[in-house]
């Protein structure tokens, strides 16, 4: 016999082979049968395995196709469909019967019955159409509600009544009922023809030597006819905030509120007003008439000549509170007092300057006089210098300028040449000798209580004022300036007689018995530099020698302002502090000849 492989099914001439041997379902032993199973699933227990056994049998082997001596196998099966058979005629796919199939028929019936009965029942709600005959019902707030018509007509009845733009009856403006009209029906029905002419009052209303009018003219009155016919639009329109926790709705309160007004009558009354804010314009361009702000005197002319002020008048000033004069002349229309006179005094306001105390208070403030030398030169400079400062009148917050006022110190002009300091040496210049007047005028400014703005020291002390008094002027680089930081104009004079420059200052006084004076300390000496400095100028003649510069010691010097009261010093304040260089001896000398 043939070697049989795992794959090999049977060695014949190709004709069917069974399985029921190696799988069928071996047949029930006699005496048991299966728990639980009745005959009919036994028969389809027996379908199945004949169904297993005929899918089995149709598989065919051909022993022509198999190679001996291959380990792989071959194809079992060449055509499915030349060896398909039908299935016998008694094998039939039994199908799955349903236990209580005829309950299940009747739930669904009776669920969609239940479903079309609530369908028809809901039907007005969804449609919003009504049974003639029939009850209506619908889901409300969770609850099942049924359709009454008389509810409902009621229902509708409160909707328009409560609802509605008309008053609500029950109220009464002037004796007259409003309840139902809307708000311009109420303003119409209460508006008579007698309401068009206004009330005949006529206030006086004098200040002074000055009189107006309050009529009706000026101050339209009227009947508040609309604010009342919205009071009484509001009868039972009532806040329903308060409601909470109650279990009442909004609506029923309402409802009850217009329901009341009906047992309990509203009676309101209009009244006649007046124009407020046109009575209060009246008030305040009367008050704007009458008010007025003091004059305070003021300087009116000073003469240069006569050193004499003139003074122009202070005036005093009214006052009128408008908010008083509208509140009075109100209490007289709401009194009914309609042609009555009011009669208002203004506050009289006083002038803070007044032209007694500007009188009293006006005149020298301080002056200064230093001393010139001989020399007719210097003399002549120092005095156009004083006449072009004299009758200069610095404003409040101006700044006055020496350079300014003076102009450039020209031979054009009448200055002559005389001896200044330039450069550290003394030298002839146009001008010379300017620089008394502008230190003479410093000294004066300074016992002003003037703000001093500009100024600086000699190169030296200088002889006509004590260290620390000099203020030195060089056109254009170097000036004195100061500033009137006062509230009045200041005046100034300036002269030369007699070999005597003077400033002085005249304006608003310091003050009863106020004076200001200058104080000059040294803090330090500067020693002279040792032996002499000599110098060629070949501009000098042959042998000749110059001494230009003169030796000098040098100086630290403070500036002090003092105050007094009388002749007590009250305060004082560091003005300046003033540098003096220390100078060697300086000739120049022409040792060459031609």
């Amino acid at each position: 016999m043939a070697r049989i492989r795992r794959y090999d099914l049977y060695e014949g001439d190709g004709e069917v082979i069974g399985e029921e041997e190696s799988w069928s379902r071996p047949s029930t032993l006699p005496g048991k049968q299966p728990l639980g199973r009745d005959e009919e699933l036994r028969e389809r227990d027996a379908a199945e395995d004949e169904a297993r056994r005929i899918r089995s049998g149709r598989r065919r082997y051909f022993p022509e196709n198999e190679e001996e001596d291959s380990d792989v196998p071959p194809s079992l099966f060449d055509d499915f469909d030349r060896f398909e058979s039908p299935l016998p005629e008694n094998f039939r796919k039994r199908k799955k019967r349903l236990k209580h199939r005829g309950g299940w028929i009747a739930a669904m019936l009776f669920s969609l019955a239940g479903i079309l009965f609530f369908s028809w029942l809901l039907l007005p709600q969804l449609t919003g159409s009504r049974f003639r005959f029939l009850p209506n019902i619908a889901f409300a707030n969770g609850n099942l509600i049924r359709y009454d018509q008389n509810e409902y007509d009621v229902f509708r009845a409160c909707v328009d009544t409560i609802f509605t733009d008309a008053i609500y009856p029950g109220v009464y403006i002037d004796d007259v009922q409003v309840g139902g009209m809307t708000r311009d029906q109420a303003i119409a029905a209460l508006v008579e023809p007698s309401d068009t002419a206004a009330p005949d009052f006529d206030i006086t209303i004098t200040v002074g030597n000055q009189s107006w009018h309050v009529t009706p003219e000026r101050v339209p009155v009227s009947r508040n006819v609309a604010e009342t016919v919205n009071r009484a639009w509001a009868q039972g329109r009532g806040n329903t905030a308060g409601l909470r926790g109650t279990g009442r709705t909004p609506f029923q309160e309402r409802m009850d509120r217009a329901s009341d007004l009906r047992s309990f009558p509203v009676s309101l009354k209009t009244e006649r007003t007046w124009d407020h804010a046109a009575l209060r314009e009246l008030c305040e361009g009367i008050a704007n008439y009458v008010n007025r702000d003091p004059v305070n005197s003021m300087v009116a002319t000073f003469d240069f000549g006569t050193r004499e002020f003139t003074f122009t008048d202070d005036l005093p000033g009214a006052y009128l509170n408008p908010d008083l004069l509208y509140r009075r002349t109100a209490e007289m229309l709401d009194g009914g007092d309609y042609h009555g006179s009011l009669f208002m005094t203004p506050e009289k306001l006083l002038a803070e300057v007044t032209k007694t105390e500007l009188m009293n208070s006006f005149g020298l403030i301080s002056s200064y006089t230093t001393s010139t030398t001989s020399n007719k030169n210097r003399n002549t400079n120092i005095s156009l210098s004083a006449q072009a400062i004299n009758g200069t009148t610095v404003l409040p917050g101006e700044t006055f300028s020496f350079n300014a006022a003076t102009g450039e110190r020209t031979a054009e002009k009448g200055y002559k040449p005389a001896t200044a300091i330039s450069g550290g040496a003394t030298r002839d210049e146009i001008g010379g000798g300017v620089c008394q007047t502008s230190s003479t005028l410093f000294n004066a400014v300074a016992r002003a209580n003037l703000e001093i703005v500009d100024r600086s020291p000699h190169a030296w002390p200088s002889s006509y004022v004590e260290k620390g008094f000099d203020a030195t002027v060089n056109w254009p680089d170097l000036d004195f300036k100061f500033k009137n930081n006062t509230d009045w104009p200041i005046f100034i004079i300036a002269a030369y007689a007699n070999q005597k420059v003077s400033a002085s200052v005249y304006g608003m006084s310091l003050g009863v018995d106020t004076s200001i004076d200058l104080e000059s300390i040294t803090t330090r000496t500067l020693p002279q530099p040792e032996g002499t400095n000599y110098v060629i100028n070949t501009a000098l003649n042959v042998g000749e020698s110059k001494k230009t510069v003169t030796g000098r010691k040098g100086y630290v010097v403070e500036t002090w302002k003092v105050w007094y009261q009388g002749k007590r010093e009250v305060r004082r304040e560091l003005l300046f502090t003033s540098t003096y260089k220390a100078y060697q001896e300086t000739i120049e000398y022409n040792p060459f000849s031609n």
